[in-house]
């Protein structure tokens, strides 16, 4: 009993001296296209609309991207979307939630788009609206209420740590809500990379990097974070949805077509 009570004692120890990321992140790079990598390695340098044909996503998803790459209406970015004093809390509440400070690793929680370690806490929406007050929560959904055309009934919330030695990297994909929301809870002069990039206006668009910046998109636009390569970066994400019983169904039609019933 005491031999393994040392070699788990010995295994936390060699976690937090660890400063290489989780190898499901490698994993997940050598199954990325070559080209979607040179994307998010920072070489945007490319052809949208051959982009978003080379992403590894599903059917459904390929489809959504493509209509969501056509449309001029399906992203918004503000400044001053959420304060500094707000920024601070909400860093504060993940580095509390969060059991280990060096991994920035939350429970065992992995991340549905690559299957690797999420490095987030998760924020109910009772605590977001605590830690930014009615006024500066409105704040945060008016984005997703431009897009969305209506204010949402749900949302769900998390606060993510991106660096070179948690999470540096998050593949292209569409999401399961109605519209996404991004904050950015640090300023970029304190990373390199780490840049949000999504897929809409027919260009490969990249939200604001200043801290307290907000980027909403709606679901169906593929987007991803690139290589973070130096410091740490804070987001505060955020999941809206029209209705209160928001969980994604499809149907598969006769013809094999599959139809998202979210609408």
């Amino acid at each position: 009993m005491m031999l393994r009570l040392l070699a788990a004692v010995a295994t936390a120890r060699a976690l937090q001296a660890s400063t290489q990321p989780h190898p499901l992140f490698a994993l997940s790079q050598s199954n990325t296209p070559k080209p979607v990598n040179r994307v998010l390695k920072g070489d945007f340098d490319v052809n949208p609309k051959e982009l978003v044909n080379m992403l590894p996503l599903a059917p459904s998803d390929r489809k959504r991207a493509k209509e969501a790459l056509a449309r001029d209406d399906f992203v918004v970015t503000l400044d001053g979307v959420v304060t500094q004093e707000h920024c601070d809390r909400l860093i504060t509440f993940a580095k509390w939630a969060m059991p280990s400070t060096v991994t920035g690793a939350a429970s065992n929680e992995v991340d549905s788009v690559d299957g690797a370690p999420a490095h987030q806490a998760n924020l109910p929406k009772a605590a977001l609206k605590e830690l930014l007050g009615s006024e500066g929560y409105a704040r945060l959904l008016a984005p997703a209420s431009q897009i969305l055309g209506v204010m949402p009934r749900a949302v769900s919330a998390f606060v993510r740590k991106y660096s070179t030695t948690s999470r540096p990297r998050l593949p292209f994909h569409c999401d399961g809500c109605d519209a996404s929301i991004s904050v950015n809870l640090v300023d970029g002069s304190e990373y390199d990379g780490g840049d949000l990039v999504m897929l809409s206006d027919n260009a490969l668009m990249t939200a604001p990097r200043q801290a307290g910046s907000a980027a909403a998109h709606s679901a169906d636009v593929a987007h991803a974070v690139t290589d973070l390569t130096r410091g740490v970066r804070w987001s505060l994400v955020v999941f809206a949805h029209k209705r209160r019983n928001w969980r994604r169904q499809f149907s598969v039609q006769a013809d094999g077509r599959v139809v998202d019933k979210r609408r």
